[in-house]
């Protein structure tokens, strides 16, 4: 299943045109999650602070499971995920991960653990 459509999700890349990436879900949710990991690379690169990531963590992937609904298998996922996405973010958000400005902030103490 996994190789058949990350070969679909190429061969519709390829071929791209607007309508192919609005009606693909898998595509539509590829672009996005390209989008946002470039956003976070740039606002981390500006700001010094690499935790802008640890900050989304929680949430995104619940909204690509809502953006790759397809059917009653992965409307399920879609809800698991969130259900998961909730647990995570309460655990950030009770850490104080998301304290203070969006883009400031403190960093992940796992950061400094990792720069040794």
């Amino acid at each position: 299943h996994g190789g058949f459509l990350l070969d679909e999700l190429i061969s519709q890349f390829s071929s791209s045109s607007e309508s192919a990436i609005i009606n693909n879900p898998y595509q539509s949710t590829f672009v996005t999650c390209n989008i946002i990991a470039m956003l976070c690379f740039i606002i981390s690169s500006f700001t010094g602070n690499f935790s802008q990531v640890d900050k989304l963590w929680s949430i995104v992937p619940a909204m690509y499971a809502w953006m790759c609904i397809t059917d009653t298998r992965t409307t399920l996922m879609a809800f698991l995920t969130t259900l998961w996405s909730v647990r995570l973010t309460y655990n950030f958000y009770r850490r104080g991960g998301y304290n203070g400005l969006p883009f400031g902030g403190e960093e992940d103490y796992r950061w400094e653990i990792l720069r040794r």
